[in-house]
């Protein structure tokens, strides 16, 4: 599922589809810190944006309000890059191989495919490569800079578990987009009183018909601006908190907002909704056996025979199965109980035992089956369906936990850092 949280690799392909030739003369569009923006790099986004639009049918503003976006874009993963330098992060060839790889396989191609697409489209593929091991640089850089900043507790985790449980639309996922316009610290009260008037213009522009992907490359100040502000798939418990409740009951086509928070106000629009089942049962095994390990004074060979004769005499009624694993097993952990593992899932078992005991029926015993830990003879004693979803339900409540407050700390941190940068913007186009 494509998510809302701020991936890169998955929308990779779509995301660079053009890329400006190098020029030997150059200017400088914006210094960051110790680094520049080219103008290069601006005219390169240019084309692969305006590439973009016209593939999807996208209306655009006009090239300034765009070039001034771009370079707001640019200035931002100069910083972010600037700070994975000093904390030496790379990304190796073999991470950036697979990466691609991955991009390619999500697109349904080979990465020659994907290489040919790419020489079609016009674009260099070593330009490319830079170009996606950026993208994975100043996403491992956010990805560790935020992480840091989340804190969940399990009383959240049980909360929003039980909240999931109660709502008939927990299992809703939304395709939402998003107008994100900023304020900045320690506003005065005419710069929210004016970006409030704005956000209620856009709003009623929206619900009349206006192109809302124009207006969020126009206005937003969000990092998914540039793609009309198409946030993808997620779920409500995955956006910051003060959108969950005015989308719990939000329809299809619904434009929301505008929503005050603390870095300014959002307007949202759904674009598409569908459901999901929420009920997760698993099998479980409750088995037993006996385990011989192989040793200087018991070969291989030796364990296996050992077993085969215990089999034969607990088939043929001599010997018990628990008596056999109480005197001859060497797993500690179940030799006293008489073999027994309990109920498990088959997963938890070494690959091989958990194949052989796949192929067993209920009270069935298996002929030496060898393992990494050496070898067994395996007695299935029962299966059972086993309702999870609770369990299930914890897990993602954390995880949309997780997600949720990934994303308002994301928002924050990237406008401290933006605001804590020397940036000086020398294209005169973006002032």
């Amino acid at each position: 599922m494509k998510n809302w949280r701020m991936l890169i690799l998955g929308a990779a392909l779509t995301a660079s589809t053009a890329f400006a030739a190098p020029q030997v003369v150059d200017k400088v569009a914006a210094i960051v810190n110790n680094g520049v923006v080219l103008e290069s790099d601006v005219d390169g986004m240019m084309q692969s944006v305006k590439g973009q639009a016209q593939q999807a049918g996208q209306q655009l503003p006009d090239d300034k309000t765009l070039r001034h976006q771009i370079i707001e874009r640019l200035i931002m993963d100069n910083i972010l890059l600037q700070m994975a330098k000093q904390a030496g992060i790379q990304i190796s060839d073999a991470q950036l191989d697979q990466a691609i790889g991955n991009i390619a396989a999500q697109n349904k191609m080979s990465t020659d495919q994907l290489r040919s697409r790419l020489a079609y489209d016009g674009i260099n593929y070593a330009t490319y490569r830079e170009q996606i091991r950026k993208e994975m640089l100043t996403s491992e850089v956010r990805n560790n800079e935020v992480r840091r900043r989340v804190t969940i507790l399990p009383q959240e985790v049980d909360s929003l578990a039980t909240q999931m449980a109660s709502q008939n639309d927990a299992g809703t996922e939304l395709n939402l987009s998003h107008i994100l316009l900023p304020l900045p610290e320690n506003p005065s009260q005419q710069q929210v009183d004016d970006q409030e008037a704005l956000a209620r213009k856009l709003v009623e522009e929206a619900k009349g018909g206006a192109d809302f992907g124009k207006m969020a490359i126009t206005y937003s100040a969000d990092p998914q601006a540039l793609k009309g502000g198409n946030m993808g798939w997620g779920r409500i418990q995955e956006l910051p908190s003060l959108f969950g409740q005015a989308l719990i009951t939000a329809k299809k086509g619904d434009i929301i907002g505008p929503i005050r928070s603390g870095v300014g106000f959002h307007i949202l629009k759904v674009n598409d909704m569908r459901g999901d089942s929420q009920s997760i049962s698993v099998t479980e095994v409750h088995a037993r056996h006996i385990l011989l390990k192989p040793s200087p004074i018991m070969t291989d060979d030796q364990a296996r025979q050992k077993l085969q004769e215990v089999a034969n005499e607990i088939n043929s009624g001599k010997l018990s199965f628990a008596n056999a694993a109480k005197q001859l097993s060497q797993d500690p952990g179940s030799a006293n109980q008489g073999g027994d593992l309990g109920w498990a899932s088959p997963e938890t078992f070494d690959p091989a035992f958990r194949d052989a005991l796949l192929r067993l029926q209920k009270g069935q015993m298996s002929a030496p089956v060898h393992s990494s830990f050496g070898w067994h003879l395996i007695q299935l004693l029962d299966t059972r369906q086993v309702d999870k979803t609770d369990a299930a339900k914890k897990e993602r409540a954390y995880r949309l936990l997780f997600n949720r407050k990934f994303a308002e700390e994301a928002q924050t941190w990237m406008q401290e850092e933006r605001a804590t940068a020397y940036v000086k913007i020398l294209d005169a186009n973006a002032q």
